[in-house]
């Protein structure tokens, strides 16, 4: 005898009997319905297998054939209750006539070489089952018969049946529930395309529902995909990148806080893949925070929202730990190092396998397919071939300013920042690799100053580069290059090493290392000033760490003697930066920075941004909404062993940039509360707070 869950069926029964009871959304029929036709012919053979049992216990009740209206009416909205009676009396008819055996080998020659309606007649005929409270023993019988028909399993019935009561039991425990968290959940768990459909038509919740269907025609995508044999390889990941992005892109932004988690999540894991499969050649992914460093820090950030939103049902998962093994496979294969391909293939391999609890399969494939599609890439490209992940302005010999370009380093997904070498030595695997930025004109810049003017400014900025110092935590600057078509360039050391952001996702910081990190932004800061130069763009990301552990500053395109539109990323941007000055205050860099610095140390320290908003409005006023002691700082504040912290923190963060310290002063003020701080436990934040 089948067991079925009774909880998932009596969810679907009473929602069926729900839609069966509203009155049709169609337009009405017209007196010639073309449909009287057509809809039995479709619809007939799943109506007679709910009939069937209907039937089977000799009582046929209101309840279940309610259930049965709203089940056909869930699969086309034109049905209309004279359909749904006219296709239960021809069954009625039909069995009459025929008996049972007769209709169960005419349902299943009508559908049971359709897998999908097939599933769908077994897990409607058990809601059916179901509908009047009981399941008698004849449904039982005709239930097993109807699976061995239809060729669907018993152990296929338990977990379609089982699919819909795990996500009828997260609706019901939580109606608040949010759909990323079931997309998650679901995407792990099931397969096919139709499973996700057909979980998507037993929902009513309408978000849940389009999350569900977009992911399906995502997985279809895939499959398709993968199965026809005419379609070139090289070809395949590019079209499942570009499918991860249109999913991505899909889901509506400002729904939920998860949701929008979830598909800038999904976002950034299809640019970093773009980048990778756009990239010519092995050196390329291999360059210190490319494309690979890239998709890897994209994954870790995908799967920890997956793991917070399994979390939130009660599931747990853990979290693939961060190692450098495929960055130092593909690392040896660039180098052509002996036995690297049968190396990197392994690391591949165990790279997926670590991630397969949180990252569901359709995406990690996707990830399989690109990162073995790049493992065959040459050493070295041919001068002018594959250039997809370069900018249209780039020219086809990839020869700009006197550099070659080889592809696209960090944040250069945008198009602004790029590894290079000097031309005459770009097949030269071991000649030295630069960092090219040319200016980005973005949305932030655009609120306030022309395109024109901004490279204007640029030029004249840039420039002043040519009295950066040497410096031991200052990238090296190597050129300008105002005059170079078709935009003005900054060439500068490309500092090999980690930069902190990744190691904010890697969670591999501790208090003492990061107070190590800050004494060297500040010591490069303080530097500049002496040379009356700012640098305007301080972030995690811009500071990367050599293998010697010492921080270097890095990322000079924004650096100059005066603040302008654009200048710094919202997150770290000083009040005076967004336009907000006191009567009569003229604007200075250096204060921007020592903002910037504040809120790039507690990020470092607390392990999260000390201003998080979606919208750029939303950050401009967190940043204008505080003199000096936001949230974050104020909890610092009331513990004790980081109230010094909090205080120095906080006088980096005073509105008027006339009262915020100097770099020096700072530098001073961290080093003398250092060993106390170095004893404490990584991230802050961690200890009681005053009473």
């Amino acid at each position: 005898m089948i067991r079925l869950p009774t909880t998932a069926l009596a969810s679907l029964r009473n929602r069926l009997r729900e839609r069966g009871a509203r009155p049709s959304l169609a337009l009405p029929v017209p007196a010639v319905d073309p449909l009287e036709a057509a809809i039995p012919d479709e619809y007939g053979p799943l109506a007679e297998a709910m009939y069937l049992l209907m039937a089977a216990d000799q009582k046929i009740t209101g309840a279940e054939r309610d259930v049965i209206r709203g089940a056909l009416r869930e699969l086309d909205d034109r049905i209309r209750s004279r359909h749904v009676e006219a296709m239960l009396g021809a069954a009625a008819d039909a069995l009459l006539r025929d008996g049972w055996e007769v209709r169960l080998a005419a349902v299943a020659s009508a559908i049971g070489d359709d897998p999908t309606r097939a599933e769908a007649a077994i897990l409607l005929a058990a809601a059916v089952a179901y509908a009047d409270g009981e399941i008698a023993p004849e449904e039982n019988q005709v239930m097993g018969a109807l699976m061995e028909a239809l060729g669907v399993s018993a152990a296929r019935t338990a977990e379609l049946v089982a699919s819909l009561e795990r996500v009828d039991e997260v609706l019901q425990n939580d109606a608040r529930v949010d759909a990323a968290d079931v997309a998650i959940d679901a995407a792990l768990r099931l397969r096919t395309p139709e499973d996700f459909e057909r979980l998507a038509a037993t929902t009513d919740r309408p978000d849940v529902t389009l999350v569900l269907r977009l992911y399906a025609v995502f997985v279809r995508g895939g499959d398709e995909l993968l199965d026809q044999t005419t379609v070139p390889p090289r070809s395949i990941p590019t079209a499942r990148v570009e499918a991860l992005r249109t999913l991505a892109a899909s889901l509506t932004p400002d729904r939920s806080a998860r949701l929008d988690e979830l598909r800038t999540a999904l976002t950034a894991l299809a640019e970093a893949l773009a980048r990778v499969d756009g990239a010519a050649d092995l050196r390329t992914l291999s360059s210190g925070g490319g494309p690979l460093a890239a998709t890897q820090e994209a994954l870790g950030r995908l799967s920890r929202t997956a793991a917070r939103g399994l979390e939130r049902l009660g599931r747990t998962a853990s979290v693939a730990e961060h190692n450098d093994q495929l960055l130092v496979a593909f690392d040896d294969r660039a180098r052509d190092r002996e036995g690297a391909r049968d190396r990197l293939d392994l690391a591949l391999t165990a790279f997926v396998a670590r991630h397969e609890a949180t990252i569901p399969s359709a995406v990690l494939t996707t990830v399989d397919l690109v990162l073995r599609a790049a493992a065959q890439l040459p050493l070295f490209a041919e001068a002018g071939k594959d250039v997809r992940a370069l900018p249209e302005w780039i020219p086809a010999s990839r020869v700009v300013g006197g550099f070659y370009v080889h592809g696209a380093l960090g944040d250069g997904g945008s198009g602004s920042v790029f590894a290079v070498s000097r031309f005459g030595e770009h097949e030269d695997p071991a000649a030295e690799r630069f960092a090219l930025k040319v200016p980005l004109y973005d949305a932030v810049a655009a609120r306030s100053v022309s395109e024109a003017e901004y490279l204007r400014v640029f030029r004249k900025e840039a420039g002043a580069l040519l009295e950066l110092p040497e410096h031991p935590h200052l990238s090296g600057f190597v050129t300008f290059d105002a005059r170079a078509r078709p935009k003005p360039l900054l060439v500068m050391e490309l500092v090999e090493g980690v930069d902190c952001k990744v190691l904010l996702e890697r969670r591999e910081l501790s208090v003492s290392r990061v107070l190590s990190v800050l004494d060297g932004v500040l010591a490069g800061l303080a530097a500049m000033r002496e040379v009356g130069l700012a640098h305007l763009d301080v972030k995690p990301s811009n500071v990367v760490l050599r293998p010697s552990g010492e921080a270097v500053l890095v990322d000079f395109g924004l650096a100059g003697r005066e603040l302008r539109p654009g200048c710094a990323t919202p997150p770290y941007a000083a009040p005076e930066v967004w336009g907000h000055l006191e009567d009569g205050e003229v604007p200075k860099p250096f204060p921007a920075d020592l903002y910037a610095f504040a809120c790039v140390a507690y990020e470092l320290l607390v392990g999260k941004p000390l201003f998080f908003e979606e919208h750029v409005l939303a950050l401009l006023g967190a940043h204008l909404d505080h003199d000096g002691e936001p949230p974050g700082i104020d909890a610092l504040a009331r513990i004790p062993a980081t109230a010094a912290l909090a205080k120095v923190l906080a006088g980096c963060l005073r509105k008027s940039p006339r009262v915020r310290p100097t770099a020096d002063e700072v530098r001073g003020s961290l080093r003398a509360l250092a060993p106390a701080l170095s004893a404490l436990d990584w991230p802050l934040l961690g200890y009681p707070p005053v009473a």
